[in-house]
This record gives C-alpha cells, sequence and structure tokens, in this order.
C-alpha cells in the first residue's frame, strides 16, 4: 500500500483537470441555478431539494471509489479509515434522500427536527472516527508552531458556534427534542472543524497536503451551512433554496473532488 506519511514534501501528481472542471461545472451549475431562482420561483423549492441528495450520491460515490482503493480490507487503519468515511458521507446523502422525501411526500417544508437528523447526525461519527484514526497515526508531525495555527482556527470555529449561533437557538425555548438536536450539531460540528484543521496542519507541504486541503474546504462549507441553517430556523428566515442550501451543495461537491483527487493522486 502507498505510504502516506507526513514527512514526504512533494505530491505524487497532479490533479486531473478533468476533476476540476468537473468540479467547476458543477459551482457554477448550482449557482446560476440560485442566482436565476426569481425566473422560477415556484420550482425552487423542489430543486433545492434534489440538488442536495445529487451532490451528496456523487460525494458517496466518490468517496467509495477511494474505499475500492484499499481493496475494502481491514489489515490497516487505512482500510478503516475509508470505509468510514464512506460510511459518513453515505448517511449524509441519506439524511438528503428522506430531508426529499418529507417535501415531496409529506408535504412538510422544513421538516426540523425530523428522522432525516437521525441520517445527518449519524453521518458525523464514522467521519469523525476517521479523522481520528488519521490523527491516531501521524500526531507525531503535530509540531508545536502547527499546534497554535491550528488552536486558532478552531478558537474561530468555537466563537462561531457557541458564541453567536448556540444562543439565538436557544432563545425561543425550544422543546426537549429541539433542544437536544440544537446542542448536539454545534458540537459535532465543532469536533469536524477541529480534527480537519488538525489533520491539516500535520500533512500540510506533504505529498497529501492537497488532498487534506480540499477535505478542510469542504467541511468547513458542510459546517458553515449547517450552522447558518440553524440560525436561520431559529430566526424563522429559512426556506426551500435559500442560499443556505448552496453552501452545501458546494460542501458536497468539494468533497467529491477531494476523494478524486484522493484517488487519481496518489
Amino acid at each position: 500500500m502507498p505510504s502516506e506519511g507526513p514527512t514526504e514534501t512533494q505530491p505524487s501528481g497532479i490533479l486531473s483537470l478533468t476533476g476540476v472542471r468537473a468540479w467547476l461545472g458543477g459551482i457554477i451549475g448550482v449557482s446560476l441555478v440560485f442566482a436565476l431562482q426569481p425566473f422560477y420561483p415556484n420550482l425552487i423549492g423542489a430543486i433545492s431539494n434534489i440538488l442536495p441528495a445529487a451532490c451528496a450520491t456523487t460525494a458517496f460515490f466518490s468517496s467509495l471509489s477511494c474505499m475500492g482503493r484499499y481493496k475494502f480490507r481491514w489489515r490497516l487503519n487505512f482500510e478503516a479509515v475509508w470505509f468510514l468515511f464512506t460510511m459518513g458521507i453515505g448517511l449524509w446523502a441519506l439524511a438528503e434522500g428522506t430531508w426529499s422525501y418529507y417535501y415531496f411526500v409529506m408535504k412538510i417544508d422544513v421538516p426540523f427536527p425530523s428522522f432525516a437528523d437521525i441520517f445527518y447526525i449519524g453521518g458525523y461519527v464514522p467521519i469523525i472516527a476517521a479523522l481520528l484514526g488519521y490523527l491516531d497515526t501521524f500526531h507525531e508531525g503535530l509540531t508545536r508552531r502547527r499546534l497554535g495555527i491550528a488552536a486558532l482556527a478552531i478558537g474561530s470555529a468555537a466563537v462561531l458556534a457557541f458564541g453567536f449561533v448556540l444562543p439565538i437557538e436557544l432563545a425561543k425555548s425550544p422543546s426537549l427534542w429541539q433542544f437536544v438536536v440544537d446542542m448536539i450539531y454545534p458540537v459535532l460540528d465543532l469536533t469536524l472543524v477541529s480534527l480537519s484543521v488538525l489533520a491539516l496542519a500535520i500533512f500540510v507541504g506533504g505529498r497529501i497536503a492537497r488532498w487534506w486541503m480540499l477535505f478542510g474546504a469542504a467541511a468547513t462549507l458542510y459546517v458553515i451551512g449547517d450552522e447558518f441553517f440553524l440560525f436561520q430556523v431559529a430566526k424563522g428566515t429559512y426556506y426551500n433554496g435559500s442560499y443556505d442550501d448552496l453552501v452545501f451543495l458546494f460542501g458536497y461537491l468539494t468533497f467529491a473532488l477531494a476523494f478524486y483527487a484522493h484517488r487519481k493522486e496518489f
């Protein structure tokens, strides 16, 4: 199996222009769909429920292709890591499909909290476990300087989640179920960002730095979208077709590019 150590300083390949073009085309395409929604206001709700499921499914299959690269074995941490990444993204894709089911079949515009949140929350768990697997293997590459920079980024994320969004969520005296969900998401978001930042701090300058930069960007976009969604729901301003949905789409497409880059380069 190829080495993934943080000590190698040169990337082993050039990110395929095919993948970059596909990602850029997707970003531009979904952006135009949302930007032009005043021309089809009655359709944007349906479109905004189809696109997340499609983009999340794309990210799932991209991750699945990396899992196949490691032969579906559990002999080393990397086999388990890629199974966990794939499981997590797959659960998010299932969550998006469940949200769409509420919208199209049950006619519930904003099903939050709902059964879909079980899959959303469940998706974090294997992804976080995969990140912990990476960190456990390569934690010696985390120098004090890199740890300090990572701590600054993590602190900024904590301020956003717990200092700004959470107080607004809890200000409306939510039900017990809503309170539990409102507490879980910021904790998971902060954990996901923190572990992604720490991993990037370890591998920056190494042969898989590009992969970690893309994964970190995708995780950050997903978390921003999640926190902004929670903020909008608390303020009563969220609607299907909100530009917050576009942030999630960017996140899923960037996850797909990250997994594609890993498969093509290493």
